[in-house]
């Protein structure tokens, strides 16, 4: 069974961002890959990018922990994704990275998170 592992989250403003969720939530930020900033509540993370003016700022994508990328794939298919698994970049967090059907992106990954 896959676990939720973190949301992104895409903000003209990351200190304010940052300090808004460890100020009123208590969450304290843990090392990460990449251009964002992460936080933890010691289970699940949240992801504050920089926004840098390319998309609309708010939910950017979810990202779960799975058992196995390769098995996933046909699940997926099956069940109308938008995409194909696409392999992500070194420099992210999550390994993988497919869109359910409605274009919303889904990041995939088989190690765990910082905390």
């Amino acid at each position: 069974m896959a676990r939720i592992r973190h949301v992104a989250i895409r903000t003209e403003n990351v200190e304010r961002l940052v300090k808004f969720y460890t100020d009123s939530f208590g969450l304290k930020v843990v090392e990460g890959m990449g251009n964002a900033t992460y936080l933890t509540d010691g289970y699940l993370n949240l992801a504050i990018i920089p926004n840098r003016g390319r998309q609309n700022g708010g939910i950017n994508h979810i990202g779960f922990e799975v058992e196995s990328v390769d098995a996933l794939g046909p699940l997926c298919e099956e069940a109308g994704a938008s995409t194909g698994i696409k392999k992500r970049p070194r420099d992210r967090e999550a390994e993988f990275r497919v869109h359910d059907p409605d274009g919303n992106g889904i990041d995939l990954s088989q190690h765990g998170w910082p905390h």
